[in-house]
């Protein structure tokens, strides 16, 4: 009998980061590219806000036109090298470099279900920063896709947003994981059947920070999926994850705290084991099914 892909057994378990203010504090332009430039943040982003005031830009778009045609940055260009550089300037919030991935993992390999079954995890981000920066990060290897802008080069100079991701179109990227077609060139608008799609959206988890992240996490909950909101663990709740729970767009929430024992991680696995026993059922029912029919 032919042996069942992981596509058909639906057996690929995905979480999905936004990435300032979850898995970094502040704001990956501000922590790097700001401080190498001696940018006041304030100011940039006064600009950045008067581009959509004044001339009806896309927010997003309007930040990345700066990076582009301020005067500090047409004098030194942000080049792939220098951000590449940058990268490794990036904080994170405590346990993320300090074995959150690989304790996550062992965590799963001692689930009878995840052997049984052979369920594997996948880690994603979508973020409105930079890619270029993200690709050079610590934690990159850890990640199956990154999804955030990115620039068009000539002679080593951007020119242009060859992508812009922002609040409302992050959720293309939610479906772009479900239905397993992760590169740009591949078209999702195409009717897919729930049993067809390699990650179905009950085997995700979403996990955000604030208003940007209410499009993703109402996809999700809609969709039968999983939402957790994090804040920084150094401060008070804020009323905008507290708005997430009250209208539901969140399950849960925590501090952005991702060590051991933490209250996050203690959410995560009680959430990923609520998903390993959903798939179990239901590949042991398949089974049993099967059994019935080539012995009925």
């Amino acid at each position: 009998m032919k042996k069942k892909s992981a596509k058909d057994l639906q057996n690929i378990i995905a979480i999905v980061y936004d990435f300032d203010g979850t898995l970094a504090p502040g704001n990956m332009q501000e922590e790097t590219i700001f401080r190498e430039y001696g940018i006041d943040k304030r100011k940039f982003w006064a600009k950045s806000r008067a581009l959509v005031r004044q001339k009806g830009y896309e927010s997003t778009l309007a930040y990345l036109r700066l990076l582009i045609s301020d005067p500090v940055f047409k004098e030194r260009p942000l080049d792939r090298k220098t951000l590449k550089r940058l990268a490794t300037q990036l904080p994170y919030y405590p346990g993320v470099t300090q074995g959150y991935f690989r304790q996550l993992t062992s965590f799963m390999n001692k689930i009878p279900e995840v052997r049984e079954w052979g369920i594997t995890v996948e880690h994603y981000i979508i973020s409105s920063g930079l890619s270029e920066l993200l690709d050079g990060a610590s934690i990159r290897k850890h990640f199956k896709k990154i999804y955030a802008c990115e620039y068009d080069y000539e002679n080593g100079r951007p020119v242009f947003p060859k992508l812009v991701i922002n609040d409302t179109n992050k959720t293309q990227f939610l479906f772009r994981i479900n239905k397993g077609k992760l590169e740009l060139s591949e078209g999702i608008n195409q009717h897919m059947p729930a049993g067809k799609r390699r990650i179905p959206f009950a085997n995700m988890i979403y996990i955000g920070d604030g208003v940007t992240d209410v499009p993703s996490m109402t996809v999700m909950n809609k969709s039968g999926g999983h939402a957790i909101a994090v804040y920084d663990p150094n401060g008070k709740v804020p009323r905008e994850v507290k708005k997430m729970i009250a209208e539901k767009r969140a399950e849960h929430f925590a501090p952005a705290d991702f060590r051991r024992g933490s209250l996050l991680i203690k959410i995560l696995h009680r959430t990923l084991k609520q998903i390993i026993h959903s798939i179990s059922f239901r590949l042991s029912s398949r089974r049993s099914s099967d059994w019935v029919r080539r012995h009925w």
